[in-house]
């Protein structure tokens, strides 16, 4: 879900940058990052989905 405006001053002239994932052991999490054009500030948002490697959802994934 995209920002429609930025938090710092409420301008809608935002642009987003690359996002980035890491993975953790039960975790993965995903960083969105914008920069607002009107104000110069830059903000993120952090996405945290649980890691699917668990020895019975790899062995479940190969079969089917």
């Amino acid at each position: 879900m995209e920002p429609i405006l930025c938090p710092f001053c409420g301008g809608i002239n935002i642009l987003q940058d690359d996002d980035y994932s890491i993975e953790l052991d039960i975790e993965y999490w995903t960083v969105h990052h914008w920069d607002c054009l009107d104000c110069g500030q830059s903000f993120d948002k952090i996405e945290i989905l649980p890691a699917t490697n668990t020895f019975e959802e790899i062995n479940e994934s190969t079969i089917h």
